[in-house]
């Protein structure tokens, strides 16, 4: 077998890890005992080389209620009518499960299959332990996987460990045996504190461990108190006969007349702070929803905070406003308007099939500002208001996370379990509307979505996302080399295995390392053409050092030509490829994406090697 020569750049973020520039090198592997393997090299260009099209069904997932708010049973794919940007549009497949009396019912189209909601336990402990390590199977494209994200860095420690008692309970009592859960915090970096395990004690340590970590949204909330009474010092000292007073002006370091500013300037460095803050937590479920995308099936992410602002300092503009009424133009509070990026992170989801489970863990709050103390000289009742709109700011988010991906905002409840078990009747009652795009090629458009429940009853709802992106191959590609990377996220259809060779020193102090990957050529999709079998692969590989440190998913391009005479020869045999990368010496996770691109087939996986 030969090849082309590539080259794989890796350019790492961080000096921590230095997976440089290295050549791609063909090496020296064992062949077939028959024969040599056959030659991979450029396929030939022009017309006549065909490609088998691989269109991909697109699961909307629906969730029915009654006027009694409990789930709507027995509905079949008529009762449904499937909209895609404005227009009707069949439904090719479509999926129902249904809870009843401790039985689940799974119906393919109009067959139905009874399943026990729990299988009884075996009285061999050793096959007990089995089977919680090997739970039953379901079909791929309906697997649940819950993603469990803790925003430290928007929580108070007393709200948080009050909804994760209830959530340990929900965990280990509603959801089933083959529903993978993982455990992510943020504080304030995004920290994976459990990857996806069925193993329920495993998740409930990791959540009692949490109970323990330090969490930061009270010194904002200390911060907003004490700017508030700042301003507030200030203009009640400024208002007594034009005559500043001692304490708030020394205090600030303002003459007569200087309030505005000084209101001003805090105002600007505070609303600065909470925009940049609230960035980062945006980037943190981001890249847990990026991650999501090579798990099969549902996904749901559990998101718990105290709120997150959706304009951040809103409410402070406002306060402001009412002080110094040219001081500060609510216009300017557009600068600070996040309303953009929430959007784009639930577009982000639904092209994942993520529905975004919300939880404000404050429960029903008090009005800080509505003390006597807090009181705005000159407008009562204005400091309610203000705290009204705090409100409704930290809310905002949490609602349109959930909206438009089709999931529950659990808002003003001191209790979540009782909106837990609503959430877990999504999870076991559901439909999922499958359709057929008319194009098979992703154009990174984005698609709206509307399901009417025909002869729906007056108080019935119907929830589902409000649209999706359609996501090119080469964004599958990058976030499912992730997937597998962070969250050891496999999915390996095509059989692909990886090994790595001893590293060689290099003179810098790093290490050349032999990296192998190999298919069986009967996995592969090979075009005859012009004398030869023609094929043509994608090869991601991203990686990451004992820091977490990682590269960007580089990709090399390979394409494979076995002539007609030799096509014989690779029955049984493997399609292998080796490349060198250089990497500093300690342990590295790597992530491999591996898609076939005649057969239209993928696989992710991730390896690891002691680079000594």
């Amino acid at each position: 077998m030969a090849s082309s020569n590539h080259t794989a750049l890796f350019r790492c973020g961080s000096p921590g890890l230095a997976l440089v520039a290295a050549g791609v090198v063909l090496l020296a592997t064992p062949t077939p005992p028959a024969a040599a393997q056959p030659e991979s090299r450029p396929a030939p260009s022009g017309p006549g080389f065909t490609e088998v099209v691989n269109v991909e069904v697109v699961n909307i997932d629906v969730y029915v209620t009654g006027a009694d708010g409990k789930p709507v049973l027995g509905l079949g794919p008529d009762d449904f009518e499937l909209q895609v940007d404005g227009r009707r549009v069949p439904i090719s497949n479509f999926y129902a499960v249904e809870l009843r009396d401790d039985e689940l019912f799974v119906r393919r189209g109009g067959e139905v299959e009874a399943q026990p909601l729990l299988p009884p336990p075996p009285e061999d402990p050793l096959e007990a332990d089995r089977l919680r390590r090997a739970p039953p199977e379901v079909p791929a494209e309906q697997a649940l996987h819950v993603a469990v994200y803790i925003d430290n860095y928007n929580l108070t420690p007393f709200n948080r460990n009050r909804v994760l008692r209830e959530l340990r309970a929900f965990i280990r009592e509603q959801l089933r045996p083959e529903d993978q859960v993982m455990l992510a915090s943020f504080d304030p970096a995004l920290n994976l504190r459990m990857p996806f395990t069925n193993d329920r004690e495993e998740l409930n340590r990791a959540l009692l461990e949490l109970e323990e970590v330090s969490a930061q949204r009270l010194h904002r909330n200390n911060e907003r108190r004490d700017l508030i009474n700042n301003v507030n010092d200030v203009n009640n000292e400024e208002s007594m006969e034009n005559r500043p007073g001692v304490a708030a002006f020394e205090r600030a370091g303002l003459t007569v007349g200087g309030g505005a500013s000084y209101a001003r300037t805090a105002l600007m460095a505070y609303a600065g702070s909470v925009r940049n803050d609230t960035n980062l937590a945006i980037d943190g479920l981001t890249r847990v929803v990026e991650n999501l995308s090579a798990a099969p099936g549902r996904k749901a992410v559990i998101y718990v905070a105290d709120g997150i602002p959706m304009i951040a300092g809103e409410d402070v503009f406002y306060f402001v406003e009412q002080l110094y009424e040219r001081s500060v133009s609510l216009i300017e509070m557009s600068e600070y308007d996040m309303s953009r990026r929430y959007q784009q992170l639930a577009a982000g989801a639904n092209a994942n099939r993520t529905s975004f489970y919300t939880i404000d863990a404050r429960g029903l709050t008090v009005l800080s500002q509505s003390t006597v103390d807090g009181q705005v000289a000159g407008a009562p009742g204005q400091a309610a208001l203000i705290d009204q709109i705090q409100l409704t700011n930290l809310q905002a988010p949490l609602q349109l996370m959930a909206e438009e991906t089709g999931g529950r905002a659990v808002i003003n409840a001191n209790r979540v379990m009782p909106d837990l078990l609503k959430i877990a009747d999504d999870f076991r009652n559901y439909y999922s509307l499958g359709y057929m795009p008319m194009s098979s090629v992703a154009s990174g458009r984005y698609h709206s979505i509307d399901v009417r429940w025909k002869g729906r009853p007056r108080g019935a709802s119907v929830r589902f996302r409000k649209g999706y992106r359609d996501k090119s191959v080469e964004s599958r590609m990058k976030e499912g080399t992730l997937s597998a990377l962070n969250l050891n996220m496999q999915e390996n259809p095509l059989g692909v295995r990886v090994d790595s060779l001893p590293a060689k020193r290099r003179p810098d102090g790093n290490y050349d390392v032999p990296v192998v990957i190999e298919v069986a050529w009967k996995e592969l999709t090979l075009i005859p053409r012009d004398g030869a079998h023609h094929g043509r692969i994608q090869l991601w590989l991203v990686a990451k050092d004992e820091n977490d440190h990682a590269t960007e998913p580089q990709l090399t391009e390979l394409t494979i030509a076995v002539p007609e005479d030799r096509i014989g020869e690779t029955e049984g045999g493997l399609w292998r490829y080796g490349l060198e990368v250089t990497m500093e010496a300690g342990y590295h996770d790597i992530g491999v994406g591996l898609r076939d691109d005649i057969g239209g087939r993928q696989s992710f996986l991730r390896g690891g090697v002691d680079v000594r």
